[in-house]
């Protein structure tokens, strides 16, 4: 009997599936490069460096929670902690931001039900992301704990048993939670219409952040009236809510044209899909 010689091309085949695409890492690359490069990455990345420089190397945080320190003999060292409408302020300021970022969460699991919410599907679950990574998780769960700086009311500039820390010198550790501050971050979080506005309505996208930045700026000061906060911590609120909300917006895509029949690039984001270039 004759031998019959099988010869398989591996060509046949092909190389085994590989996570890497070529070229995708120099793409990506390029694309970091271009979003470095933005306006609205650098300006206000440098305004955030430029103004942490400054107070650490200024006595600008101990000066500014001064000028509302009433003194060490005082019956009321911090009065304004509860005057109004600062007390109004720290009581109800956080229930927009919650109303929008729960609302946002609400809207998202709706719409997998209604199509007519499917339009709205990826905004509404970057409110939902933008509440949860922002205010919530790199503020008050990774921040807060890391760096256990001590209150102003706490410090020993202002009658307190702590020393002063400079903001993003890590604390004594005796659970103080001064840096940065939750109530200004969301106020801050009020610009999160902003990112998912700023493709089409750019007029309407810059009155959502001036909205924001205003917010977390009475949010902020009813904290630092009531010494509770130094300005550099609500300094940080926003810086920390702005880049989340950038890297958010990024993710998802917003704004951006999905291909026919994919209406929502973050459901596709969500499950693994392979990107289609949206762009």
């Amino acid at each position: 009997m004759k031998k019959v010689k099988c010869k398989i091309e591996p060509a046949a085949f092909g190389p085994p599936p590989s996570p890497f695409i070529p070229g995708r890492g120099r793409a990506l690359a390029q694309a970091g490069r271009a979003a470095l490069a933005a306006p609205t990455v650098w300006i206000p990345g440098l305004a955030l460096l430029a103004l942490t420089v400054f107070f650490r190397m200024s006595n600008a945080d101990l000066t500014l929670a001064q000028w509302f320190y009433a003194g060490r003999g005082a019956l009321v060292p911090w009065p304004l902690a509860t005057a109004q409408p600062w007390a109004a302020l720290y009581r109800w300021g956080c229930y927009p931001g919650l109303i929008l970022g729960c609302g946002g969460l609400a809207v998202w699991l709706v719409s997998f039900g209604f199509r007519k919410l499917q339009r709205w599907r990826d905004a509404a679950l970057f409110y939902a992301l933008l509440l949860a990574a922002g205010p919530g998780l790199l503020v008050n769960v990774a921040c807060k704990p890391c760096w256990q700086r001590p209150r102003p009311h706490s410090t020993i500039p202002f009658g307190g048993p702590r020393p002063f820390v400079r903001v993003l010198d890590r604390g004594p550790g005796h659970d103080d939670s001064s840096f940065p501050s939750g109530h200004a971050a969301m106020g801050f979080y009020l610009m999160a219409p902003a990112f998912v506005l700023y493709r089409k309505r750019r007029g309407l996208a810059a009155a959502f952040l001036l909205l924001g930045l205003a917010g977390g700026g009475l949010l902020g000061l009813a904290r630092i009236v009531a010494g509770c906060h130094f300005a550099s911590d609500v300094l940080w609120s926003a810086g920390i809510v702005y880049f989340t909300g950038l890297v958010l917006a990024a993710a998802l895509r917003l704004g951006r044209q999905p291909p026919p029949g994919d209406p929502s690039p973050a459901a596709g984001i969500l499950v693994g899909r392979q990107g289609h270039g949206y762009d």
